[in-house]
């Protein structure tokens, strides 16, 4: 029979009061921690149930009323290097105060207040000492360079013109012409033929169409005198004329006439004459500038016509390149009719309204030169403009070698090609100065278009050489 082991009460009794001991601090424990763990798992469980609803609820709908419009943002203005836009096709009547002129360029945003900054720089020059009395002298532009290579132009055939002639007028022969054109040499050209294509080395001058009314008591003596043709050269220019000139029956004649170019000596005298004061500075950018001691365009009515002259001021350097190509346009072209002046800059330049630009004395509107009969048209389309004045103005200006750009509606560029072409302008010069016939938002050419430059153009002048203060706005 197995022994039983003895029995100890004491010992038992203390293990337990040890474990009820236990028992008490566990439930403590649990009681104290649950309301937390309890907040814990109702807020997990919110979070869950919300985040399920908003990914799996549609958005609803705003009912009646106009919604709430977005504040305007502002678009940033910057510079750009390209025209805007293009305007329709076709001639449009236009007036010079009515276009309404764009430029390229933007809003200066170089500075946080450039207003004061042009300002503090107006100061600091208006401090500096300059001779008021001092006159500018103008130099002469850089006659353009002879033609190295034979280049193709277009003769335009007039009446009586032979391929003799035609070889002789531009230094070639004339079975050249014959074989270039594929007509006999010694045959009348064809009256289909409008122009003969000609290879050359030798510049001509520009010929001008001339016309005259026939008036009772004319004879073909009396108007080749007043026209200053050769009359058997007027007889040819007109072959269906007889002998006798009756106005009832022959109300016009027409002549056509080298224009002369005179020496390049007097032309060195006039532009040595030219006087512009100085201390006319610009300073800033064309659409965010100012003009020190602004020079008012001087009165010169042989020249151009002023049409506002309180609007008509520019630097020192601006007005002396505009005296130096109005002379030269005028010397060379010989152009009599009247060139109208719009805007340059107020005195102390500055805002120009309606214009963005023309702020720091550097920008010039010119209305085209008109066709004589269109002097007075206060509406003159494209078909009263002088093309070939218009493009010797241009070369004028171009011939400065201060030209920055020239602003001109692009559908209107083809013309001044056309004309600048017929003159004996090379195709790889042309290429350099117009933007046609790229298209008209290519970055290309000093002559480019802007909207708004249909009965004007738009020359700017680069900055002189000793504005430091001025800058271009690209």
């Amino acid at each position: 029979m197995p022994s039983t082991p003895p029995h100890h009460p004491a010992r038992s009794g203390a293990l337990r009061r040890l474990a009820a001991w236990w028992v008490v601090l566990l439930v403590l424990a649990c009681a104290h921690l649950a309301p937390a763990l309890a907040g814990e798992a109702e807020a997990a469980k919110s979070g869950s149930k919300s985040s399920k609803k908003k990914s799996t609820k549609k958005p609803p709908k705003k009912k009646g009323g106009p919604a709430k419009a977005a504040p305007a943002i502002r678009p940033v203005q910057r510079d750009v290097s390209g025209p805007q836009s293009v305007p329709s096709d076709g001639d449009e009547e236009v007036e010079l105060d009515g276009d309404s002129e764009e430029d390229l360029d933007g809003e200066d945003e170089g500075s946080d207040d450039p207003v004061s900054e042009l300002e503090a720089i107006e100061r600091e020059l208006l401090a500096q000492p300059y001779e008021a009395e001092a006159d500018v002298r103008v130099p002469e532009p850089v006659e353009p360079a002879p033609l190295t290579k034979p280049m193709w132009v277009d003769h335009k055939v007039i009446p009586g013109d032979t391929v003799e002639e035609v070889a002789k007028r531009y230094g070639v022969t004339a079975a050249n012409v014959a074989r270039w054109n594929g007509i006999k040499a010694d045959a009348p050209i064809p009256t289909k033929k409008k122009s003969l294509r000609v290879q050359t080395t030798t510049p001509v001058p520009p010929r001008e169409k001339l016309e005259h009314t026939v008036k009772r008591g004319d004879t073909w003596d009396s108007v080749a005198r007043a026209l200053g043709v050769d009359v058997d050269k007027l007889r040819r220019f007109n072959p269906r004329i007889g002998d006798k000139l009756d106005p009832k029956n022959h109300k016009k004649l027409v002549a056509w006439r080298d224009l002369e170019i005179a020496p390049s000596v007097a032309l060195s005298t006039k532009l040595g004459q030219l006087r512009v004061r100085g201390g006319g500075v610009s300073i800033g950018k064309p659409s965010r500038g100012k003009l020190v001691r602004g020079v008012e365009l001087p009165e010169r009515p042989d020249l151009y016509t002023r049409r506002k002259p309180e609007e008509e001021f520019g630097s020192t350097h601006t007005i002396a390149q505009m005296l130096a190509a109005f002379t030269r346009f005028r010397h060379d072209s010989g152009y009599k009719g009247q060139v109208v002046i719009g805007g340059i800059s107020r005195p102390r330049g500055g805002r120009f309204r309606p214009h963005k630009s023309h702020q720091s004395g550097r920008d010039v509107d010119i209305r085209l030169p008109l066709l004589p009969g269109s002097q007075d048209k206060k509406h003159p389309t494209s078909a009263d403009v002088d093309w070939r004045a218009t493009w010797n103005l241009m070369r004028a200006f171009l011939d400065t070698g201060e030209v920055e750009y020239i602003f001109l509606d692009y559908r209107l560029q083809k013309r001044i090609y056309k004309a600048a072409r017929e003159a004996g302008a090379r195709r790889e010069q042309l290429d350099l100065w117009l933007q046609w016939p790229a298209k008209p938002r290519t970055n290309k050419g000093v002559i480019r278009h802007v909207e708004g430059h249909r009965a004007h153009m738009h020359v700017r002048i680069r900055c002189g050489p000793q504005e430091k203060h001025c800058y271009s706005q690209r």
